[in-house]
């Protein structure tokens, strides 16, 4: 696949606020550790699968280990601790996607 031709008349440059700056960076991990899951058209998509999946349970684990840890030094019971992450974990994207929608 050819790249095409780009003139600099024809690209587009944005002034970038702070926070969009700050974002940026705070989750420039993320970007560069799902960055090694592979193209989808390799091996019909298992290797992707495999790896995506492999990371998630990976991350899943560590929030986990997260939660307790916060929860044991704040003196919360493991119960409450869980369901008020999982009510935050789950709510957050979700006001984030409103927000923008409403934008």
């Amino acid at each position: 696949m050819l790249c095409p031709q780009v003139n600099e008349d024809d690209m587009i440059v944005e002034d970038v606020s702070l926070m969009e700056a700050l974002t940026h960076f705070a989750i420039i991990g993320w970007n560069l550790l799902f960055a090694f899951i592979p193209p989808v058209e390799w091996g019909g998509g298992i290797p992707a699968f495999a790896i995506a999946l492999t990371f998630i349970g990976s991350i899943t684990a560590v929030v986990a280990e997260v939660a307790t840890v916060l929860g044991c030094t704040l003196g919360l019971k493991p119960a409450v601790t869980a369901i008020t992450l999982v009510a935050v974990g789950t709510s957050l994207p979700d006001t984030s996607a409103s927000m923008i929608a409403a934008k």
